[in-house]
This record gives structure tokens, C-alpha cells and sequence, in this order.
């Protein structure tokens, strides 16, 4: 799973440990210094329609 979060944001940090208590694996993608592209954007975008 793809995380990506703003480390200070403390609903980011709610999210991460409640992956670690459950176990869960993820990739942590920090969202100011590794933005996605408009073109992944719209791929996420057109995979919830």
C-alpha cells in the first residue's frame, strides 16, 4: 500500500499508527517532498470511477 502523508500532520500521524498497530505494510511517500503527477493523479482519479 501507498501511504503518503505530511509527517506534521497529526491526522497522518493517527493513520500511521494505526498501520502499525494493525501490521499492516505500506510504502510511506512524503506528499511535499515526492508530489504525484497530474498524470498519476488522473490514473487514481479515473480507477475510482
Amino acid at each position: 500500500m501507498l501511504f503518503i502523508c505530511y509527517p506534521k500532520c497529526s491526522t497522518c500521524q493517527k493513520a500511521k499508527k494505526w498501520l502499525d498497530v494493525n501490521q499492516i505494510d505500506y510504502t510511506k511517500r512524503h506528499i511535499a517532498e515526492d508530489n504525484p503527477s497530474y498524470a498519476v493523479l488522473k490514473e487514481w482519479t479515473e480507477k475510482l470511477n
